[in-house]
């Protein structure tokens, strides 16, 4: 949740775009044989040309094995520096956001696609990009897009068209704008796909049709180009990462920040108060609406129907006490909400007015940890220190954004997973806190955290729309950090929390 493991120019989350057409891929990429390229009536020509395509595609891949990604590099440091100083939130974010567009992005084609962002050989072109040290497209920038031409064509080309969405992640990899990609594209395909004669060309236009009436043959096809044209338009909510002239939009941090470690300023972030929901989302099953109808405003703690929701908090009764956790064993909390006939003065209200509350925290800069918090104010044991908030993701999107943030090491999403068992695993709902985030996304571990993590409920109890509140285990003095444990399951992880509970003694 921290950097290291991690209203201007908002990037709002996307509408639905429409699929216009199939993407089959393979298994295998980057090699193709002339038996998916050449029919048996093409001329000795086609075939001489196809070899030599083949091949200087298969010696594109050769280099690409050696320079696929900053994880296979020798040197554990440059690859740490290049994550931290190139990736950022922001252009992490971005890219990700650009390949959850691609229509039927299968499992491999994202390992490609993300493998070629994060390569350091194609980090060192766009940095030769900006700096003006190369204007032309080069040969390799054609061997690539050449290799997902073959990513993408099966044995059935016929029925494939292209992918607006796919040119502009390549465009993103090769630093050049998709309407200068997409013409390359069509010229390296036209080279090494047979040749389709115009009645052929005709069907496939009416293939990728999707949802449209019956029309003659001459005005589907003019429909069908018609709609490609218009949704051939370069999305510009991504053209930071690929038009060198746009600068990332500042933005002010809402906390204090403090580094008198070095010279390093936090990321460009997009803090939020309350969670974003991904547009995949499913929403809330309204049937898991609840409220009480109590007519003393909650007083009798012991009857109110949002409290009895919990079996837990019914065995061992109500869990705060003057607005403080009273015990820790508490399975999840269910707060009185908008339908409820009480007040925001009501005893099970607890998270919903302090949130009201301003606190003080800040940002500053760790010896050992990176970025951490600390409160510059007493913390109260049981006391509720804040929310953690985020980009709401289903388990898809997780699985999607995690061979990203996997290969750039970062630990940047909380699986909302209270309550559910391995067999609805799929339903698991995540919060991202990437880029937008709260300052809970700079919290800490540690083995002895300060910090406990409770699952509430306000409104719906929904268990996939649970949220993550977190509240002090302890009295927290004034400058002190705030950390969580983050229950990693591995003894190889590293841990500088320095206490003598520490469950990963390698660092110790």
């Amino acid at each position: 949740m921290n950097e290291r493991s991690n209203k201007s120019n908002r990037l709002e989350p996307y509408s639905k775009h429409i699929i216009i057409n199939k993407i089959q891929t393979q298994t295998h990429f980057g090699i193709y044989n002339n038996n998916s390229i050449a029919s048996s009536s093409k001329t000795t020509n086609n075939n001489d040309e196809n070899d030599k395509v083949a091949a200087d595609l298969t010696d594109y891949t050769k280099n690409e094995q050696s320079n696929t990604s900053l994880l296979d590099q020798n040197n554990p440091n440059q690859f740490k520096k290049c994550s931290k100083d190139y990736f950022t939130p922001r252009q992490i974010h971005l890219w990700v956001k650009v390949l959850e567009l691609i229509v039927h992005l299968s499992k491999d084609l994202n390992e490609k696609l993300n493998n070629d962002f994060i390569s350091i050989k194609w980090i060192n072109h766009r940095n030769k990009i900006r700096k003006g040290l190369i204007t032309n497209i080069t040969e390799d920038e054609k061997l690539l897009i050449q290799s997902y031409i073959s990513e993408i064509h099966s044995a059935s080309f016929k029925e494939i068209s292209f992918s607006w969405e796919l040119i502009q992640a390549i465009s993103a990899i090769i630093f050049r704008n998709p309407n200068q990609v997409y013409p390359l594209w069509e010229e390296i395909k036209s080279k090494i796909v047979m040749n389709l004669d115009p009645e052929d060309e005709k069907k496939n236009c009416a293939k990728v049709i999707i949802n449209k009436p019956i029309l003659n043959s001459t005005m589907l096809v003019k429909n069908q180009l018609d709609e490609l044209k218009s949704l051939r338009a370069v999305d510009e909510r991504f053209a930071e990462l690929w038009d060198p002239s746009i600068q990332t939009p500042k933005q002010k941090c809402p906390y204090d920040i403090m580094n008198i470690m070095d010279d390093d300023m936090i990321p460009q972030l997009e803090f939020i108060k309350e969670n974003i929901v991904h547009p995949n989302v499913k929403p809330p099953n309204l049937l898991e609406n609840f409220a009480c109808a109590c007519a003393d405003n909650c007083q009798k703690t012991s009857v109110c129907q949002c409290m009895l929701i919990d079996d837990d908090s019914q065995d061992e009764g109500f869990p705060f006490e003057n607005d403080m956790l009273s015990r820790s064993d508490i399975g999840a909390i269910y707060e009185c909400n908008s339908r409820c006939n009480c007040d925001m003065s009501c005893p099970n209200r607890v998270i919903q007015r302090s949130k009201k509350i301003p606190k003080k925290f800040q940002i500053f800069k760790t010896k050992e940890k990176g970025w951490g918090v600390r409160s510059l104010q007493f913390i109260k044991e049981g006391e509720f220190v804040m929310e953690h908030v985020g980009e709401v993701i289903d388990a898809r999107i997780a699985s999607l954004r995690a061979v990203c943030y996997d290969k750039l090491d970062t630990m940047s999403y909380f699986d909302l997973d209270y309550d559910f068992d391995k067999k609805e695993r799929r339903q698991v709902l995540s919060l991202d806190s990437n880029y937008w985030c709260g300052i809970s996304r700079f919290l800490n571990h540690s083995c002895n955290a300060n910090l406990i993590t409770i699952p509430f409920f306000v409104e719906n109890k929904d268990k996939r729309w649970q949220r993550i509140a977190f509240f002090a285990q302890r009295d927290i003095k004034a400058f002190s950090e705030l950390t969580l444990d983050y229950k990693i399951e591995t003894d190889e992880f590293d841990c500088y929390c320095g206490s003598q509970y520490c469950r990963y003694t390698k660092n110790n």
